[in-house]
């Protein structure tokens, strides 16, 4: 299989990045709707973990069978899809701050340094610095370019699918053992940051997704599978509420240990692995409404819309319209102008660089 078998896990790209966005802005206040709808709704930050996921089943699928690999390639290709939009929106971010705000000193040029090379993603001090939902792409980043070495051990044993996210899980404790004890602007400080905001923590995201292409491959008795989507999305239902209901200090399930397994182990297993499956095997309207062409194209927008669903863009919308379902509305607009527009010819024009 290849990308262009499952149009439908590009459709579930935009509903990831809508649910983060009713994370950020939850319109179910607590004292109209009652704690529960909008605790239920304060846990859709796990439309990241969706994207972890995806992440590691897409490259899985796409390279780990790759007979005449290139690194150059391949880097080539992440580099495109990611950094373009990246650095323009990011940078543009800072000058606006500069300019606005009279915020041009050494120490943000510092911060803009730290956030244009994802060396933020490292920094629980810096980490919401910028557009401050850019921590996650360093963690995507960290996976791109392990990815490849992943696949050469894959290769050697599939026994490394459970041994290398213990390793990795233990090296980003021992690193936080070694540098919590220095001043190094919160470089890699506490287990929380760790476990919640680098790749260290969330690779058994990606993991599960590497796990679930490598299961696809070559089995097509799992298209006479049944109610796989159904399972999925259920269990994902599922894995918010418990989430709402833990009770934690700041109010989210992800602050105690038992929330961050849900997140990162018993959610991607249980709820997101098969709703993908289903998706990917099973005809239901689901997969339909995934699929339709207008959903396609906010699937491929979407990466936009992550980037500015915070910051500048919402500031200015906010101030014009002063509500929330209109602010949703053009910043999707705002996306798929600049998909079409900008980062879909600057993503062709990297990419012919290749030959």
């Amino acid at each position: 299989m290849n990308k262009a078998d499952f149009p439908a896990l590009t459709g579930i790209r935009a509903i990831a990045a809508y649910m983060v966005f009713l994370h950020h802005f939850n319109p179910f206040n607590a004292a109209f709707f009652g704690e529960t709808l909008h605790g239920f709704f304060a846990e859709f930050h796990v439309g990241v973990t969706i994207f972890f996921v995806l992440s590691g089943f897409l490259i899985a699928n796409r390279y780990f069978e790759v007979q005449d690999f290139s690194f150059k390639s391949y880097f080539i290709k992440r580099f495109a899809r990611i950094y373009p939009m990246y650095f323009i929106l990011t940078t543009g971010t800072f000058l606006f701050w500069a300019i606005f705000n009279n915020q041009a000193n050494l120490e943000n040029l510092t911060t803009y340094f730290f956030n244009i090379t994802f060396l933020k993603g490292f920094s629980n001090d810096l980490k919401f610095s910028g557009i401050a939902q850019g921590w996650s792409l360093t963690v995507e980043e960290v996976f791109y370019f392990l990815a490849p070495i992943f696949f050469l051990l894959l290769k050697r044993s599939k026994l490394f699918l459970f041994f290398l996210p213990f390793f990795l899980l233990s090296f980003g404790i021992i690193l936080v053992s070694v540098f919590s004890h220095f001043n190094t602007s919160g470089f890699m400080n506490s287990i929380d940051f760790m476990l919640d905001f680098t790749f260290f923590g969330r690779v058994t995201e990606f993991f599960i997704g590497i796990g679930l292409a490598l299961f696809i491959k070559n089995r097509p008795t799992l298209l006479n599978l049944k109610n796989v989507t159904f399972f999925g999305y259920i269990s994902i239902i599922g894995c918010i509420y418990w989430l709402s209901i833990l009770d934690t200090p700041n109010g989210f399930g992800t602050d105690c240990f038992l929330g961050k397994t849900i997140n990162t182990l018993i959610l991607p297993l249980f709820g997101i692995s098969p709703l993908f499956l289903g998706l990917i095997t099973e005809k239901t309207i689901l997969s339909r409404f995934l699929s339709n062409k207008p959903m396609l194209l906010l699937g491929k927008s979407s990466y936009i819309f992550y980037l500015i669903h915070m910051g500048i863009f919402v500031l200015i919308l906010n101030k014009i319209f002063e509500n929330q379902i209109f602010t949703f509305v053009f910043l999707n607009v705002i996306s798929v102008v600049l998909y079409l527009f900008l980062e879909k010819p600057l993503n062709s024009w990297i990419r012919k660089q290749i030959n």
